[in-house]
C-alpha cells in the first residue's frame, strides 16, 4: 500500500483536522472499469452517513445488496471460498476495508467484521473487512455523546479516502 500524507488527505476531503477521528487510504489503481465503478458506487452510498450516539452502521443497510444487476452493479472479481470469479458488486469490500482501518483508527467499537478467504492486496494482511448481503456485514458502534459523520471519496480516479468525522 502506498505511502500518504495525513494532513493532504484532510485537505483533499475539505474537512477540519480537528473533526478527524479516524482516516484511511486505499488505491485502486489496476482496478477495471466495472470495479471502480462498484466502488465509487458504494463510496458514494456511504458518503455523508450520519452514526448518532449510540448507534450501530451497517455497511450492508447503507450500500444494499451489491448482488443485483438491476441496480446498476457491475461484473467484476468477487473472493468466493478462496477462489476469484465474476460477481456483482465485485470491488465493494475494498471500501468496507477502507472503512474499517478508517473506524480502527477511530478506535471504535467493531461489532461485525470478517476477514476475506484470500489474501487482499489493497490493504495489509489482516486489516480487510469482506461483506457478502445477507451473510457477512461490517457494523461498528458510536460510544460518544456526539454524532459521527462518515466523510468519503474517490480522487485522481485511484484514491479511496474514507474519514470518520466527530461531528
Amino acid at each position: 500500500m502506498p505511502a500518504y500524507d495525513r494532513h493532504e488527505l484532510i485537505q483533499k476531503l475539505g474537512v477540519d483536522e480537528e473533526q478527524v477521528l479516524g482516516i484511511y487510504y486505499t488505491s485502486m489503481e489496476g482496478s477495471t472499469d466495472n470495479r471502480k465503478h462498484n466502488i465509487v458506487k458504494a463510496m458514494r452510498k456511504i458518503n455523508g452517513e450520519k452514526i448518532k450516539p449510540g448507534e450501530i452502521f451497517s455497511y450492508n443497510e447503507e450500500v444494499g445488496n451489491s448482488n443485483l444487476a438491476e441496480d446498476n452493479w457491475k461484473e467484476a472479481h468477487v473472493i468466493v471460498n478462496g477462489q476469484l470469479t465474476a460477481g456483482y458488486g465485485g470491488g465493494i469490500c475494498q471500501v468496507s476495508s477502507t472503512l474499517f482501518n478508517a473506524v480502527q483508527e477511530a478506535k471504535l467499537p467493531i461489532v461485525e467484521r470478517h476477514t476475506h478467504s484470500k489474501t487482499v492486496g489493497y490493504v495489509p494482511v489482516g486489516q480487510d473487512a469482506t461483506v457478502a448481503y445477507g451473510l457477512l456485514d461490517f457494523r461498528f458502534s458510536n460510544p460518544f455523546d456526539h454524532t459521527l459523520t462518515i466523510k468519503a471519496k474517490v480522487f485522481d480516479d485511484t484514491n479511496v479516502v474514507i474519514a470518520i468525522l466527530k461531528k
